[in-house]
């Protein structure tokens, strides 16, 4: 197609994706998008980004993740590219004369078909058919006509019978004169023999309107991307999740340190360096030329220098904070190796330059009611709420599904290879700068709440460092995977993430509302692992930019108070007594949420049913339950 459309970066990577079906705009002609061009990108590290890729996927059994099934990808295979433009080409090439008593049915195999589109038997108007067939295996097919009796398909009308729903319509033969019910039949493209809960014969195809959303979810990750110079040299540094888990934690030894510029430390000094600081030596060549010390005393005061040093590039060394971490928490060294990516993401927005903390003896210079704000939020569990003006966001959009998005209902496919990058298959990114919001939760008031529920993990941990490392294992655990619904098995994950996930959908809807911006502009960013989430503008221009900010320092204490006061859903009772989660209550939008919408219920936050598939939990005490605060003085 030559004809060209003028679409932003962000409409491609969420609606001109490799392999999904659109209306070409201008040409009344619906296309299928064969492949986008685009620059690779060499600012994003390919290695977090592969890891939280392989993360994601592993949801999905070995047999449903084609090319996805290694434990660490090899980014030799893969091209990170900027979207540039689009290639699609006319799909599907079935057309139907629009005269109702003729009906007749076209098929081609190569778009050859006269812009004139005249039906050959009443020369009426012919256009596309609008259906196509899908399977989850992510097969796309052309929706065609068949007879059985006459082995083929050339001589066929389509009957809609005056109806809307596909269910009404037929094939007719014009050969034999018989008719037909339209069906899908088995997928000739793979061997689905796996059965899917609800689904009595999963190896159908189905027959879509093109535009259906069952014919393609787009499948990306989104993870905190910095400058790759600055983020390189920390990453060489191989005990760099560790050192993550230890800012994270705030351990003496590396406080008031931020992990980027100890990464740049690392590389320029060694345990083995026996010098001083040019300042200590500076500092006592001034003392002497002074004459305010001997030379006896200068010997001495280098040396003393000289040990001091020494001790602290011990105190600091990687090996060294390791250790430290691995016996102050009693959480082994693969563990927090699992968890480093989502524990730097949780450390690295708090320590950009341009954020406002809540709980701080700095306080925000412009946010109103302070006292009272700090109040609600500690009696809503908050432990940490910041700003950050330029939370530096990477979407990945890496592979799509068909007819669902859920692990092993759908096959996860990559997109196909790239011929103009060498045959690597594409995982096309976008950067934005946005405003955020990032909170963390009390991890001590989360343990009374599982205690007061009954649902305190089985191990006796006094210690507030351990308390807050153990959410770290937990999550870490490979069949606790929040993408799929946790079960009531999994009661301590359910849960902790549940109430996690909820709150932060809650805080969404309200700051739109508040802000009077639409809920597909705000998206989660979920770090179950650190009990934290961020909120954040998906938008680069518009409205959107500043809105968080002026949230933070204007309508804290409203959006607090709205969010604790939601507890009822337009449904109720229907779904309270059904779970606490429905469209009008927990739920956003795809593009908004990274988890599907799953592992959500009123109940977490304010006490109630929890509805895990059926089966049903009750709890006692919501997360924001009054019981659960402590003493609230300033």
């Amino acid at each position: 197609m030559n004809n060209k459309m003028l679409r932003d970066k962000g409409q491609i990577l969420l609606n001109y994706l490799p392999g999904k079906t659109f209306d070409y705009a201008g040409i009344s002609t619906i296309a299928i998008v064969n492949r986008i061009r685009g620059i690779p990108n060499v600012k994003i590290n390919p290695e977090l980004l592969l890891g939280a890729i392989q993360e994601y996927a592993n949801a999905w059994s070995i047999q449903h993740r084609p090319l996805l099934s290694d434990r660490r990808l090899d980014i030799n295979n893969f091209v990170l590219l900027e979207p540039k433009g689009v290639e699609a080409e006319m799909f599907p090439l079935v057309f139907h004369c629009q005269n109702r008593s003729c009906g007749f049915v076209i098929t081609r195999t190569v778009d050859n078909m006269p812009r004139s589109r005249a039906c050959p038997k009443c020369k009426s108007d012919m256009e596309q058919l609008s259906f196509i067939k899908i399977h989850r295996c992510g097969e796309i097919q052309p929706l065609t006509p068949y007879c059985p009796d006459c082995h083929s398909g050339h001589n066929m009308t389509l009957n809609t019978r005056d109806s809307e729903r596909l269910s009404g319509f037929q094939w007719r033969c014009l050969s034999c004169g018989k008719k037909y019910s339209l069906f899908g039949g088995p997928c000739r493209a793979c061997n689905w023999t796996d059965p899917v809960f609800g689904i009595p014969k999963p190896q159908n195809m189905d027959i879509e309107k093109f535009r259906a959303g069952r014919t393609y979810y787009t499948h990306k990750i989104v993870l905190l991307n910095q400058p790759s110079k600055e983020m390189d040299a920390f990453l060489q540094v191989p005990e760099w999740p560790l050192i993550a888990g230890a800012a994270f934690l705030e351990l003496p030894e590396i406080q008031g340190q931020r992990l980027l510029d100890f990464g740049a430390a690392l590389s320029s000094s060694s345990v083995s360096d026996t010098g001083i600081s040019n300042t200590d030596l500076d500092n006592i060549l001034l003392k002497a030329r002074k004459g305010e010390i001997t030379a006896e005393q200068m010997a001495a005061e280098i040396e003393q220098s000289r040990t001091r040093r020494m001790n602290t590039l011990k105190d600091t060394a990687p090996q060294n904070i390791s250790r430290t971490l691995i016996a102050r928490t009693g959480i082994a060294e693969n563990i927090w190796r699992a968890a480093g990516r989502e524990l730097l993401e949780a450390v690295l927005p708090i320590q950009s330059s341009t954020v406002q903390e809540l709980f701080t003896d700095s306080p925000p210079p412009n946010m109103a009611n302070l006292g009272e704000v700090r109040k609600t939020a500690r009696n809503s569990g908050i432990a940490r709420l910041t700003s950050v003006n330029d939370f530096p966001i990477t979407s990945a959009s890496f592979g799509y599904s068909r007819a669902d998005y859920q692990p092993d209902r759908c096959r996860l496919n990559i997109f196909p290879p790239d011929p103009e990058h060498g045959g690597k298959f594409p995982i096309f990114v976008d950067l934005i700068q946005a405003d955020a919001l990032v909170i963390r939760l009390d991890a001590e008031r989360v343990w009374r709440w599982l205690a007061k529920n009954d649902a305190a993990p089985n191990v006796d941990i006094q210690d507030p460092l351990r308390k807050q490392a153990y959410f770290i294992d937990l999550f870490s655990q490979e069949d606790i995977q929040p993408t799929v619904t946790l079960r009531n098995e999994q009661l301590q994950a359910r849960m902790v993430f549940g109430l996690l996930h909820t709150l932060s959908h809650m805080c969404i809807r309200q700051a739109a509302l508040l802000c009077g911006l639409d809920r597909t502009s705000l998206a989660e960013y979920v770090l179950p692992r650190t009990l934290s989430f961020a909120m954040y503008c998906s938008h680069r221009f518009g409205a959107t930019i500043g809105a968080l900010t002026s949230l933070f320092e204007q309508s804290m204490l409203e959006w607090l108070g709205q969010v604790k006061d939601i507890r009822r859903c337009v449904y109720d009772p229907v779904c309270d007594g059904k779970g606490g989660n429905c469209h009008a209550c927990t739920h956003l939008a795809e593009t908004s949420c990274r988890f599907f919408n799953l592992n959500l219920s009123r109940a977490f936050l304010f006490g109630g049913v929890d509805n895990a598939n059926g089966d049903l939990h009750e709890i006692q005490f919501g997360y924001f339950d009054a019981s659960l605060n402590e003493d609230d003085t300033e």
